[in-house]
């Protein structure tokens, strides 16, 4: 009992430092673990996506479009329908920054428990307040969580599923020092960022957003929308 209870301290502790630290090669497992997501771009370009979910939000996403825009930076936002058809002035206003918008589904809330009727009439719904088209169309599950089957279900109806390979949990407020480190030490060519603009109180990750575009500059890295990192794709 002692041996088993010392090796599941010791997995905890190692999950534990896996979340806190979050070194890249545990993304490169996860994208091998579910190869039907995508978490990474392999490219050859010094190039960056920075993405923001659960907006907009009229009070937070112009605090974030400003910052973008002072670093000559583009991202993409995955959108909640419910919230696209009550603010889209805010909508207008990131498609005018040279941003690009993605589909978050309908709600806020998780689509665990939703059939599957129920899922795609949500994805369709964001997608027509949205008014997406295109070879390319993105969605990004709410909390990253999705069955088996609704994946099934996005992937006919023509989405790619992104998630990202920097997430600092900003959903959980943690200091912005963390949101500004944990982003910054993962950036690479190739790296998908995920923030949030939507949720209560995202003052953290928009005080972190400055120091991680600076870090980007640094390296010599350009933040781009999802979809621009998709094409930079290497072949082989």
């Amino acid at each position: 009992m002692r041996r088993a209870l010392l090796a599941l301290a010791g997995l905890a502790c190692a999950l534990a430092f896996v979340l806190v630290w979050q070194p890249p090669a545990a993304y490169g497992a996860l994208a091998r673990l579910f190869p039907r997501f995508v978490w990474r771009v392999e490219t050859r370009e010094p190039l960056v996506a920075l993405t923001f979910d659960d907006g907009p939000a009229p009070d937070h996403t112009p605090k974030v479009l400003e910052i973008l825009e002072r670093y000559d930076a583009r991202a993409t936002f995955f959108l909640i329908g419910s919230r696209v058809v009550a603010h889209p002035e805010t909508v207008q206003r990131i498609r005018a920054g040279g941003h690009e918008v993605a589909n978050h589904h309908y709600t806020l809330h998780s689509t665990l428990r939703m059939d599957d009727e129920e899922f795609v009439t949500g994805l369709r719904e964001t997608e027509s307040a949205l008014r997406l088209e295109g070879p390319t169309k993105l969605f990004r599950p709410p909390g990253g969580r999705i069955r088996s089957r609704q994946l099934d279900e996005a992937i006919r109806q023509g989405y790619t599923c992104v998630l990202g390979s920097a997430y600092p949990f900003d959903g959980a407020r943690p200091p912005a020092s963390y949101i500004r480190w944990v982003v910054s030490k993962n950036l690479g060519p190739g790296t998908i960022v995920i923030l949030h603009d939507g949720i209560a109180d995202p003052s953290r990750s928009i005080a972190a957003l400055p120091g991680i575009l600076e870090a980007g500059r640094r390296k010599g890295l350009r933040f781009v929308p999802v979809g621009t990192l998709l094409g930079s794709r290497s072949l082989g």
